[in-house]
């Protein structure tokens, strides 16, 4: 019997916990479609892959265009019947050397709100009319609270939490599955310019693979590790003075510029 393979999308997949999720996902039930804005590194990517004899196609886009990202997710689910589709491009950058600038503030938000909501609503109508498929956002414990040394990424990782959220409660009656991820540290390029200590920090290839089992038990939320996302929740019902007392102590992280 023959097994029907299941359709993945994945943006950021060029790099970092993106690539990392297409590997884990490959094998020869699978079909991918890896978004991102290097080629080159998607090509790379594809090799990984296709050599776990996964079906790959690669689309060089940057989730910032919102036309292009229409155009390309509306053919894909036009063409196939998408199971997952994980929203994972993302940007980060911060305050270490001054004031966010206009243009960083817009890239982050654009990249990693905008981007998400690129990725996502174009695949809603068929998944409602296919009722079923899994809706992945990839948050970040930034999320949780509002961080002085990255306040355009907290707010941009805060956004798509709650849109995550409230897309899982209105999905449920067409039986789309929504998870919101909500990861610490990793390692990835994104990570490896912050010059301070990052505890819990794991690999990329753990991260997806504790993102994969969580999908695979439609988990609402998968927050990692727990202990920080338990210290967060806490932190959040501190009084604003001590809550801003303690993030004005936080490390800062570099700018773009």
């Amino acid at each position: 019997m023959t097994i029907a393979k299941k359709t993945i999308i994945i943006t950021g997949a060029s790099s970092g916990l993106g690539a990392a999720l297409a590997i884990e996902y490959a094998n020869i039930n699978v079909r991918l479609f890896l978004f991102g804005r290097s080629e080159e590194k998607l090509l790379n990517i594809e090799l990984h892959c296709k050599a776990r004899h996964a079906e790959v196609r690669i689309v060089s886009v940057d989730v910032q265009n919102q036309q292009l990202m229409h155009d390309s997710i509306t053919k894909i689910c036009q063409e196939h019947k998408v199971d997952i589709i994980i929203a994972c491009a993302g940007v980060s950058a911060g305050t270490l050397v001054g004031p966010e600038t206009s243009n960083q503030v817009n890239k982050i938000l654009n990249t990693n709100l905008h981007g998400s909501l690129h990725t996502i609503i174009p695949a809603l109508p068929f998944m409602i009319k296919n009722k079923s498929g899994n809706i992945v956002i990839i948050s970040s414990m930034a999320g949780l609270i509002g961080l002085s040394s990255a306040p355009s990424y907290s707010a941009s990782k805060a956004a798509v939490k709650i849109f995550g959220d409230a897309l899982r409660g209105y999905l449920q009656q067409f039986k789309v599955k929504v998870s919101v991820v909500i990861p610490g540290y990793i390692d990835t390029p994104m990570t490896a310019v912050n010059d301070f200590p990052m505890p819990f920090k794991i690999s990329a290839a753990k991260a997806a693979r504790i993102i994969i089992q969580g999908v695979q038990k439609d988990k609402p939320v998968i927050a990692f590790p727990l202990i920080i996302y338990i210290l967060l929740k806490l932190v959040n019902l501190l009084p604003t003075c001590l809550i801003d007392y303690i993030n004005s102590k936080l490390p800062g992280k570099p700018a773009f510029d």
